[in-house]
Order: C-alpha cells, then structure tokens, then sequence
C-alpha cells in the first residue's frame, strides 16, 4: 500500500471512530434529557442568560412544582457550576423544591460568553453582590418568597456573605462544606490527611505530603500539589464520584463541546482571580438573622466538620443546627443526595414555609 493510501486509511478510520464516538455522545445526551424531563405547567423547566452585574449570566430554575420552596444553590470552586455535573445528584431534589442554579461570574456559560477579557473583576464581593442580584431576579420570576439559601465548598464563603448582607431575601442558609478560616481549615485538613495516607500505607503520598509542606501555602501549585492527593485520598463514599462526575460532565444534556471546554477553563481563570479572597478568608463572627443549618459529613477533611461545629456554637441565630451525615464527605451533596435530600427536609424545609422571625 503507498503511502497516500496509508494515510486515507487511517484518516478514513479517525473519521469513523470520531462519528461513532460522536453518536454515542448524542444518544447518551438525549437519555439524560429524558431522565430530566419536567412537565411544565405545573413545573418550571428554563435557562438562560440574565443580566446580573451589568453581566450576561447564565441562569436555571428547574423543579416539578413552582409551588414548591424556591432553594438557590451557591456552587464552589472557585468557578465550578454544578449544572452540568448535578443534574441527576439534583432530580430528586427538583422534586420537593424549585432550585436556582446560575454559572457564577467566571464559571461555566457565563464565562464562555464572555472569556477572561470581559468577565471583569471576581472577587468574593462581587460574587455575593451577583448572587443578591440572581435571588431578586428568582423571586420575581416565580412570583413570590421565601428563597432556601445553599452553599457548597467555596460557595459557603460567597452564600454566607449574601445572607449577611440581605437576611429579608432568606428563610434559611444551608452550608455544606463549610469553609470557617481557610488557615485553620488548610492546618487541620493537611493534619487528618497524612492520617489518612498513612493508614492507607501510601509512602508515595506521604512523601508528596511532606514534600509540600504543612499550610500555609502562598502559591498556586503548591495548592494543587496537595489537592491531588487529597482527591486521590477520598473517604469510602466519594471513591466513585469523580468518575461519576466526568461521565455525567461528557454527556451532559445540551452541552457543547465548546462548553465542555469552557467548564474547565473557567475554574483555571477563577481560582486565580479569587485565591488571595479564598486564602486570607474568615468567617464573620457576628450575629446572621436566618436560621443557619450545617450538613457537613463526617469525613470532610477539606472544609473539617469539627471546626463547622465550632463555629456553629458561637453564631448567633434565630436557629441553628448542625447536621452530620455518617460517612459523607466533603462532597456529600453529590456523593450522597438521597441522604442530603433527607436533611433538607428534616432539618430546613420547616423555615420555608414558615420564616423564622430575625435575631435579636
């Protein structure tokens, strides 16, 4: 065979794997779209760009019944939305609340519209004063009150601020993964990880660790460095999880390729913009007016549940209550949602329907 047949063959193939590659994507896309299929009315099922900040955001309300409390999710990251990864983690949930999800200023589609030339500043308060902005915008658009307020991860720091500034907006904040002091949270998750590598009998990681050095780390890659074990190191219910969420990433309904692109991109761009805002954070020691609920699980190491406790106990509140799901880890709302789904409407369903008066 020449040489130019050669390479029309292995072109031709190339072709041939792409298009079969790209058929099975579509088909697995539309049976996500099936399993996600809202009957509208009574439901509400719509996404799109809102002018948040002077900033076309991308924003989704979804749920079985708009009679149903109205929950604002806050993702994490920096720059991680959870749309198109939660999905099915979220199903369930859509059926007893109506969740407002958005791509953050520097995430998902709403950093694939604009790039990092145009996203302008991300800042924590900048991130707090949109979320303010999508809460108002979600009350209107549905028509009535009250808003579950919900952060994850770095989302707690975000969340925490909105609900410190616009209590009137909330019946409740909800954090998971609660970031308290990422100084204290960054020495005690390095602590229980060399733990844990080494009951593991990991030599390889614990060298890593040691390599790295304990917290504080005033540089990007040392970060990432230590991260990477700590996602090789997950407690026995989160094992699975980032494979589960890669597949549901890739056959994400509605997804483009060029999205796919943006979903990681976008947390390159914002973790740099947000880092100095992340490390140096503390949570506010004064009084929040909504009922404050935690669910932390109990094998959360990166964001430590014993150190959400303690800041639990000396936060004034109408309520507060600290919920910790047995084996969970720090990412127990996608790792376990049926469980999550449970605490949600044990521990703060109950405000929505009947707001809590504001703290003294």
């Amino acid at each position: 065979m020449t040489r130019s047949k050669t390479l029309l063959v292995i072109t031709a193939t190339l072709a041939a794997a792409a298009a079969l590659a790209g058929g099975y994507r579509a088909l697995r896309q539309h049976a996500a779209a099936e399993r996600l299929t809202i009957v509208v009315p009574p439901g509400v099922d719509e996404a799109g760009f809102v002018d948040i900040g002077g900033l076309g955001q991308w924003v989704s309300i979804r749920g079985d019944d708009r009679a149903n409390p109205i929950l604002l999710v806050v993702h994490g990251g920096p720059g991680a939305s959870l749309l198109p990864i939660a999905y099915d983690a979220f199903r369930g949930w859509e059926r007893r609340y109506t969740i407002v999800q958005w791509d953050q200023r520097g995430a998902g589609r709403t950093f694939g519209r604009h790039g990092a030339q145009r996203t302008g500043t991300v800042t924590v308060a900048q991130l707090a004063s949109d979320g303010i902005e999508v809460a108002e915008w979600a009350r209107r658009r549905l028509g009535r009150a009250p808003v579950v307020l919900l952060g994850h991860s770095m989302g707690t720091i975000v969340a925490l601020e909105m609900a410190h500034r616009r209590p009137d907006l909330f019946c409740a904040y909800v954090g998971t993964g609660q970031v308290v002091r990422m100084d204290r949270n960054e020495e005690e998750g390095y602590r229980e990880l060399l733990e844990r590598v080494r009951a593991a009998h990991d030599a390889a990681a614990e060298a890593e660790l040691r390599r790295v050095g304990a917290p504080p780390y005033r540089d990007l890659d040392t970060l990432l460095a230590e991260r990477a074990v700590l996602r090789a190191h997950p407690p026995a219910s989160e094992r699975a999880l980032e494979g589960t969420l890669a597949q549901s990433l890739l056959f994400a309904p509605g997804l483009g390729l060029r999205d796919l692109y943006d979903w990681v991109a976008a947390q390159s761009f914002s973790l740099r913009a947000v880092l100095p805002d992340m490390m140096s954070y503390r949570a506010a020691p004064e009084a929040l007016q909504v009922p404050v609920v935690l669910i932390q699980g109990s094998e959360d190491i990166q964001t430590p549940t014993r150190l959400a406790a303690q800041y639990l106990s000396t936060l004034s509140a109408p309520a507060k209550e600290l919920v910790v799901l047995p084996g969970a880890g720090h990412s127990a709302l996608l790792a376990e949602p049926g469980e999550f789904l449970a605490a949600l409407d044990s521990s703060v369903r109950r405000y929505a329907a009947h707001p809590a008066p504001a703290a003294e």
